[in-house]
């Protein structure tokens, strides 16, 4: 009987996803199977591992608070295990609905960080603790397969992507040869992003070097963003994509000379196709998982050395816009010219 093994990573998060899969690729070499893997719409995952042979099938769950999802949720996840007929279940995470429709689908094997009430649930006998759930996620993780000791010598995710995809916009974008500098222009939490101005200034300063093609990319309801730096460029060779799907934007990235964005999801996406990716980091910490991620911090310093972003006297995030500005426009401009030759 081809029993099959599941993968529930919750997480809502693009650039938390993309640390994560190098776990779910883990599961499966460990298992020696393709895993099924549940996880939010939101992580684009059919997008961004459609061409990865580790992936058997994919499924998305909304992960919504309250009891009717709760109890929902529990029951479609069993429905999914019980139709595929699965051998083990694998939680990245501390939520207890996966482990019970693991339970009530009497599946023998559930492995769960086991944190909160999921201990109840899971099967495996060592588990992560409170403590646990306040270091960084690839450090957690890793804990965790320690534990089970399945370890994982952990890599950052190299990402496939369709060659037939990556030729179309090749064609389109650059027939003569043109470099391409794309910029990411936004971010999932608005007061962690440079300035639009620091961005004008930026392309402006790059351009007097050589006639490159300029592209922005943000998330569609902050395209006014890009309009803004293109009208007060005024240049003829800077363009705005923010209208493009994650289906779209890989093979965008793919045929970049170089990305230069905020500490934002797509900058982790850019860093896994595998592209050199300046990224800006004056409101968050940096952190040094990928080779393709080349940080730009301030003269100050980093932000925090506890956290990952600045924290006040009762553990809350400062969401302050100034705090991203401590990055100028000379620092991430010296920054590019170390890493790109015209």
């Amino acid at each position: 009987m081809n029993q099959n093994i599941f993968v529930v990573y919750p997480s809502a998060k693009l650039g938390d996803f993309i640390w994560h899969v190098p776990f779910i690729k883990h599961i499966s070499d460990i298992s020696n199977k393709k895993v099924i893997l549940i996880t939010r719409k939101s992580t684009s995952a059919h997008d961004i591992l459609s061409n990865e042979d580790y992936i058997k099938d994919i499924h998305y769950i909304p992960f919504k608070k309250g009891l009717f999802n709760y109890i929902r949720e529990i029951l479609l996840m069993r429905k999914l295990f019980r139709k595929f007929k699965a051998k083990e279940v694998w939680i990245l995470d501390k939520i207890s609905r996966p482990a019970i429709a693991a339970k009530l689908s009497n599946i023998k094997t559930i492995n769960g960080f086991g944190v909160t009430n999921q201990k109840l649930w899971i099967t495996n006998k060592k588990s992560l603790n409170r403590k646990d759930l306040k270091i960084h996620y690839i450090e957690r993780s890793k804990k965790f397969f320690s534990l089970l000791n399945k370890p994982i010598d952990y890599k950052f995710t190299n990402i496939h992507i369709n060659e037939d995809l990556i030729n179309i916009i090749k064609k389109e974008l650059t027939p003569n040869n043109e470099k391409i500098i794309t910029y990411g222009i936004d971010s999932s939490e608005m007061w962690r992003s440079w300035p639009k101005e620091y961005f004008s200034d930026l392309v402006l300063k790059i351009n007097k070097e050589d006639n490159c093609k300029h592209i922005l990319i943000a998330s569609p309801q902050n395209s006014k963003i890009a309009v803004d730096i293109m009208n007060r460029t005024k240049l003829k060779n800077i363009f705005n994509f923010s209208h493009l799907k994650i289906l779209d934007i890989m093979p965008l990235l793919k045929i970049s000379n170089i990305y230069i964005g905020n500490d934002s999801g797509i900058l982790n996406l850019s860093a896994a196709i595998g592209v050199k990716s300046i990224g800006i980091f004056g409101a968050t910490k940096s952190f040094n998982y990928s080779n393709n991620i080349i940080p730009v911090i301030s003269e100050e310093g980093e932000i925090s050395s506890t956290s990952d972003r600045l924290l006040d006297n009762k553990g809350k995030t400062i969401e302050d816009p100034r705090l991203a500005t401590r990055v100028n426009v000379e620092d991430v401009y010296k920054k590019f010219k170390e890493n790109f030759t015209f």
